[in-house]
């Protein structure tokens, strides 16, 4: 019984799609498609970093800084870098 409801269902799906009209495209136009529009221009405004820390040697915590394209600072007494 299930079955034969699955069945019905799907075929007046089918029937449904086959009644659509047919695209523009489809039909060989040989118009070409608009053109979309230009992506949104950047902000120029401040950078934000991501508010993620690292943990120093230390057990201090130091934050990335926007000044240096969002890179850690150095942990104190650190002179590697």
């Amino acid at each position: 019984m299930i079955r034969t409801f699955v069945a019905a269902g799907l075929l007046l799906i089918l029937a449904a799609c086959d009644t659509l009209p047919a695209q523009p495209h489809a039909q060989g136009s040989r118009k070409p498609a608009p053109v979309g529009p230009p992506p949104p221009p950047m902000p120029d405004g401040p950078l934000v970093c991501p508010t993620d820390v690292k943990l120093c040697p230390d057990g201090r915590y130091v934050h990335r800084s926007p000044d240096k394209e969002c890179e850690f600072d150095t942990c104190p007494g650190d002179l590697s870098h």
